[in-house]
């Protein structure tokens, strides 16, 4: 009889943690919260993006990216930007962003690693538009 108490003991000490085994857990009706990106962070990122026409925005992960397209009309060039704004906060390292790089090489498109300095200055360009937007909703209040 011990022994049988000490199993059943066991058993539900093991699983009382897990909610999913746990019969004495009410269901919860709650969802989870949803990430939304810092808007102005993002907003920002549209606004500067714009000029190569944005193919993908999905705001639950904070992930924007846009087509390929030229840069100073140099015709065997083109680039392509990926955005990611990691946090609700306004802050220089919430804002992530990777620049893509092809060129034309014979008769078709090869990808080549793009100056890392780009990365930085697209974030920069990004940011400051951030910052302006947030100067901007600071004066309508």
């Amino acid at each position: 009889m011990k022994k049988t108490m000490a199993a059943v003991f066991a058993v539900l000490i093991l699983t009382g943690g897990c909610s999913r085994l746990n019969p004495f857990v009410k269901e919860s009706t709650e969802t989870e919260a949803r990430f939304e990106p810092n808007k102005f962070l993002w907003q920002a990122a549209k606004d500067k993006l714009s000029f190569l026409k944005i193919v993908s925005e999905d705001k639950e992960r904070g992930v924007m990216t846009s087509n390929w397209g030229r840069v100073n009309n140099i015709a065997d060039e083109e680039f392509k930007i990926e955005v990611k704004v990691l946090s609700t906060s306004l802050r220089s390292d919430c804002l992530q962003a990777t620049v893509y790089k092809r060129v034309w090489q014979g008769n078709q498109w090869v990808e080549e690693s793009a100056n890392p300095q780009l990365n930085e200055e697209v974030e920069n360009a990004i940011l400051n538009q951030a910052r302006i937007l947030y100067r901007k909703s600071l004066a309508i209040h």
